[in-house]
């Protein structure tokens, strides 16, 4: 009896030590930063990490912005201001939705009583330069151009909901200005939503039993779709599902979201930054073993080619039924890199890359609660990750030491 004892705790013993050293391991590959910054933010280049510095004047007030600055994760604590001029001081201010493409600063101003917003682009070192002024919308600068967004809530009793989709510049989309050698698209927001590429766009597609109508006195009601559902190419009805479309609003194919043995998770849709492919969570069958859960362990990839029909699975963080990942988060660089937060199931938070180079993935950072880490980066080599941690802006860097 005793014998067997002092085995047991000899494995048990063994069993501690081969977890410290993994997760000595996976912690050993990344240097972890804290800059102190209370703010998260964007990657310009490996270079330059972009963010947005003001403060909350009082609880339940509107955030003002002081200004966009950029720090140098080789010097973290070296955070410098973005010089935004001609753009007055006081207007800055006004600045919301700040990103980046394509080595490209992307902010919007509110211009005043038009009720329009001003979205600008900027390169470090150089002045800001108008690219759209309209209602609200997006740009993509691969693809040199602008969507502009509205919302059809009614229309005229009897003339059905025309103009559905994304099509040229329309009236109802208050585009005012747009820079020249960009197009300008108007999204109709009613029945469709997407993620823009360079050349398609990924939409999901609604048809609605009943639509919002006005009446000749002007008062509205609820009436029968006067429209059918859309038809496929095949002849198949769509009340629901995601298309490639191309910039011309014309059907490429459909992007399922089931595809035996695999379940995609549309709510963690996420492009790479040329939109060349989807990425998303998703999960086997088998992977929850007798439970029905609504999580995935696994990220697939949807090539976005205009050929492509097919999710394919990149990477399987999951290693059991009896321990399903739930993957949140996601971001993807340019190299095809990954990055994906895991929650909800061990009452932790933890941070996880997939490295395309060496078809890898790996556990980059382990959180004390769920609620703990956020907004995960991936810079464009892939050789830097920041993320959110207790408000906290954090760095984590490759050091590329592996066994």
């Amino acid at each position: 009896m005793i014998k067997m004892r002092t085995v047991v705790i000899i494995l048990l013993l063994l069993s501690v030590s081969l977890l410290s050293r993994a997760e000595a391991k996976s912690g050993s590959d990344y240097t972890i930063i804290n800059t102190g910054i209370k703010a998260g933010g964007c990657w310009y280049d490996d270079s330059h990490f972009i963010v947005v510095q003001g403060q909350q004047p009082a609880p339940g007030q509107e955030f003002e912005v002081e200004g966009l600055y950029y720090l140098d994760p080789n010097k973290p604590k070296d955070l410098r201001r973005i010089d935004l001029s001609p753009i007055d001081l006081s207007l800055q201010k006004n600045i919301q939705t700040v990103s980046c493409q394509e080595q490209t600063i992307l902010f919007y101003l509110r211009s005043g009583e038009s009720g329009l917003q001003q979205l600008y682009g900027l390169k470090i070192g150089a002045q800001p330069e108008l690219i759209a002024e309209m209602r609200g919308g997006s740009v993509n600068l691969a693809g040199h151009y602008v969507i502009s967004k509205f919302r059809r809530t009614s229309t005229v009793e009897g003339q059905g909901l025309q103009g559905i989709g994304i099509y040229e510049a329309h009236p109802d989309c208050g585009v005012k200005y747009v820079k020249p050698g960009f197009k300008t698209l108007c999204l109709d927001t009613w029945m469709e939503s997407g993620r823009s590429g360079s050349h398609y766009r990924v939409v999901e597609y609604t048809w609605y039993e009943t639509i919002k109508v006005r009446d000749k006195s002007g008062q509205e009601k609820w009436v029968p779709n006067p429209e059918p559902p859309l038809k496929l190419a095949d002849g198949t009805e769509l009340k629901h599902g995601y298309l490639l479309r191309d910039l011309e609003d014309r059907i490429v194919t459909q992007v399922k979201m089931e595809q035996p043995p695999y379940q995609i998770y549309r709510n963690t849709l996420k492009p790479d930054p040329q939109g060349g492919s989807l990425y998303s969570v998703c999960s086997k069958a088998g992977d929850h073993g007798a439970r029905r859960l609504t999580v995935g362990g696994r990220i697939c990839r949807f090539k976005v080619d205009g050929a492509n029909q097919r999710w394919e699975e990149k990477v399987a963080l999951q290693q059991s039924p009896q321990d399903p990942f739930s993957l949140h988060g996601l971001d993807v660089n340019e190299q095809g890199d990954v990055v994906a937060m895991e929650l909800g199931h061990r009452g932790a938070s933890s941070l996880w890359k997939y490295s395309a180079r060496t078809q890898q993935v790996e556990k980059v950072r382990q959180a004390p609660t769920i609620a703990d880490l956020g907004a995960p980066r991936l810079s464009p080599t892939g050789q830097w990750i920041s993320f959110v941690e207790r408000q906290t802006l954090y760095l984590a860097q490759d050091k590329g030491v592996r066994p």
